[in-house]
């Protein structure tokens, strides 16, 4: 970590894309290329900011900025250095924030108000229901059709900007400080409780609490860097673990984000230092070389953003060659594929995988030689006990070999010859597993030729009816045909229902409904066709309130086209109608919405 700059006052924002902005609480903006060199910097002629605040954000294109200072909000065209509005409210502005495709912009203030804007017009377009405290930062997320809000009453409000309703959930224990929605949504409140969002579910996926000071986060890939004012947690957001609680140390951390790899860190003094999340890859590709594993895993732990390096996959591929080099030895040189598995004991994350191989492997041998002496019962034995067995190219030429000899002595037995049919099957009669299918095709071979016709004719309730009746027919080829066609059918049911294609999705349904232990899938997806088909018969007769309605209730909804048009539609009409409104077209305006009789803002 190195020190690249000393602003001698706070960084309010960080944003980048190709280059790097940085704005301070000076309202100074400094523009840096990749290789951290200042490309350009001037001032804006404002007060200062508050960086204990979230009302510094610069737009998602990085053309624009929002600060806002005591009661006043100011935006800038930062590309031409220029100020574009002032909007003056009756209260002080804690949070700003901008809509992803930057043609909205809002602002919280200290009286729980929510105002949202439009940036071409720069006017106000409409006022969020009052909330009852503090707001302390603000994110759009889903084609700005929500906004989400962070209070100082430890409360996080989901507003629906159709409909204008909201949802408040109250799960933090302190005042939330940052609200984001980037890939994952996240909120955290003043001693670092995180909350990782269901965004559509509108709940928790996971809580974890820090007890720690917070001074920011920052959201990169699938991981959570959470800074407090003396070092950086990072929080795996797919498994919801803590996998380093104290990443790196530093004595006033202040704000965080990643550029190009780097992670950037300013102080409360005001400086800005850097570290190269890749900088130990030299050393991990310099571990592996050596064979020191159990260092090259040490250090990926210290580090986890390694798992994003081409050193991590050249570890990954190495360890998988490695095993699948020593399985093959254990058939011809036991002592040496042990050698190389032990290499791999010393890493604590590998050791029960590489104890499992050692120990079940040590079989294979037996294992194979049985399967050439045709001694089956021996080897189902050992592939049952030591099931990575089941692995082996060996166990799937013992279930071909076994497969085979059925279908042969089938086609004996349904001919009558059902002494050929126990002679083919005799090395198989010492196999528990095998035997009652066995017998029940010499002694009742009929019913084969009947599963097999119920099949052809895809009588799946027929079919079920024989399995029930002979639960050991669930061992043939055919009932593994019929489960293998029902979990395609049920992707296959989904996909027609995400693409709309209703009659196809039910039809795959009702055939679902006839395959045991489908029933319940299938009867969601008739479900979720009937309120899809009520969402639709919704906007079709224009009741856009009730179809949204339906869509927070049915969070599958937001996945269809029909929703994303719908939502579309309400966006480009309000862009149009706000349009109007600023020109003083206010007849024409309301003639348009009662034309459209989208949802009344």
């Amino acid at each position: 970590m190195k020190k690249i700059l000393n602003l001698k006052a706070r960084v309010s924002c960080f944003a980048s894309s190709d280059f790097l902005i940085v704005i301070d609480e000076k309202n100074r903006v400094f523009y840096f290329d990749d290789a951290f060199k200042l490309k350009k910097a001037f001032k804006l002629k404002l007060d200062n900011n508050d960086p204990d605040e979230n009302s510094v954000k610069v737009s998602y294109n990085k053309k624009f900025a929002l600060i806002a200072i005591k009661n006043i909000l100011t935006l800038w065209d930062l590309e031409n250095k220029k100020h574009l509005a002032s909007f003056l409210q009756k209260n002080d502005i804690l949070s700003v924030a901008f809509s992803k495709d930057d043609k909205y912009f809002a602002s919280g203030n200290i009286n729980g108000e929510v105002f949202v804007y439009n940036l071409k017009l720069r006017k106000k377009v409409y006022e969020l229901k009052k909330h009852k405290d503090f707001i302390t930062d603000l994110s759009f997320y889903e084609d700005r059709s929500y906004l989400v809000a962070g209070g100082y009453d430890e409360c996080v409000i989901f507003h629906n900007l159709i409909t204008l309703d909201k949802e408040e959930k109250y799960y933090h224990i302190k005042p939330v400080k940052k609200i984001e929605k980037e890939n994952y949504l996240i909120s955290c409140d003043a001693i670092s409780c995180v909350v990782n969002w269901d965004e559509y579910k509108k709940d928790f996926k996971d809580i974890t609490k820090f007890y720690k000071k917070f001074r920011d986060f920052f959201i990169f890939k699938n991981y959570l860097l959470l800074a407090s004012d003396k070092n950086i947690a990072i929080y795996n957001l797919d498994n919801f673990v803590i996998e380093s609680d104290n990443f790196l140390s530093l004595g006033d951390i202040d704000k965080i984000t990643i550029f190009k790899n780097y992670l950037l860190i300013s102080t409360i003094s005001g400086e800005i230092y850097i570290k190269n999340l890749f900088e130990e890859e030299n050393e991990l590709l310099d571990l592996i070389i050596k064979e020191e594993y159990k260092k090259a895993f040490e250090l990926i732990n210290k580090n986890p953003f390694l798992k994003f390096s081409r050193g991590y996959k050249k570890l990954q591929t190495i360890i998988e060659l490695e095993i699948k080099r020593a399985k093959e030895l254990f058939l011809i040189n036991e002592a040496q594929a042990i050698e190389i598995l032990n290499k791999f004991l010393v890493v604590p994350e590998l050791r029960n995988k590489i104890q499992k191989i050692i120990e079940e492997f040590k079989n294979y041998k037996k294992f194979v030689f049985a399967i050439k002496e045709e001694n089956y019962a021996l080897a189902y034995l050992l592939a049952n006990r030591f099931e990575l067995l089941k692995e082996t190219k060996y166990y799937k030429l013992l279930e071909k070999k076994w497969q085979i000899a059925f279908e042969r002595a089938k086609e004996y037995a349904l001919k009558g010859d059902i002494s050929k049919a126990k002679e083919i099957l005799a090395p198989f009669m010492a196999v528990s597993e095998k035997l009652p299918l066995i017998k029940l095709l010499l002694q009742e071979a009929e019913i084969f030729k009947l599963l097999k016709e119920k099949l052809a004719k895809r009588d799946f309730k027929g079919f079920f009816d024989i399995i029930k009746n002979h639960p050991e027919l669930k061992n043939t080829s055919e009932y593994e045909k019929v489960i293998n066609y029902a979990n395609s059918l049920y992707k296959l049911a989904n996909k027609f229902l995400k693409e709309e294609k209703f009659e196809k999705a039910k039809k795959a349904a009702l055939i679902l409904q006839d395959i045991e232990g489908f029933e319940d899938k299938a009867q969601e997806i008739l479900e979720k066709i009937e309120v899809a088909l009520k969402f639709l018969h919704y906007i079709a007769n224009k009741e856009y309130k009730k179809a949204i309605e339906l869509s927070e209730l049915y969070p599958f909804l937001k996945e269809l086209q029909s929703y994303k048009n719908l939502i579309k539609k309400h966006n480009d009409i309000y862009e149009k109608v706000e349009e109007m409104m600023v020109n003083g077209e206010v007849k024409k305006a309301q003639e348009l919405l009662n034309k459209e009789k989208i949802i009344k803002r």
